[in-house]
């Protein structure tokens, strides 16, 4: 994946500020203004949008965050598709993240094949400073699985 930093610093830079300020909206639970902050990092990033692993990982891991504070977990998921294509290969967080969303879904049978790739990959500290409803979802589960 290319380096946008490298290649444009001062835009690098920009998208930055924006996705910072748009954390500090989500902190103080302002998600409709984070919203607005992620959307307009977005929008900088060069087409195609998915050929630089930064800041595309940090906007995408943002607008799943907030989309799953405001309970719209169909979104959330969306953008945890996205952080799964521009991931490092050996970073769980995307996969659990997308196994949540799919769980509060009530899509059991992919949060389980998502927890079951993040666990098999970093076992329990793949959940880590996740809901412990989550692991406890999958272990359960895999009991039955064997």
């Amino acid at each position: 994946m290319a380096d946008l930093y490298a290649e444009n610093p001062a835009l690098g830079e920009e998208i930055n500020k924006i996705i910072l300020d748009g954390d500090k909206y989500r902190h103080r639970k302002d998600i409709d203004s984070a919203l607005l902050c992620y959307e307009k990092a977005w929008s900088l990033v060069p087409e195609p949008k998915l050929q630089w692993a930064m800041p595309p990982y940090w906007i995408a891991s943002s607008f799943f965050s907030a989309y799953f504070d405001k309970c719209d977990y169909e979104k959330a998921k969306e953008w945890g598709e996205i952080l799964l294509k521009v991931k490092a290969s050996n970073d769980t967080g995307p996969i659990v993240s997308l196994g949540m969303a799919c769980f509060e879904l009530r899509q059991y049978d992919e949060a389980y094949q998502y927890f079951h790739d993040a666990y098999s990959y970093g076992k329990k500290r793949a959940f880590q400073e996740r809901p412990k409803k989550y692991l406890e979802f999958y272990l359960g589960r895999s009991k039955f699985e064997k």
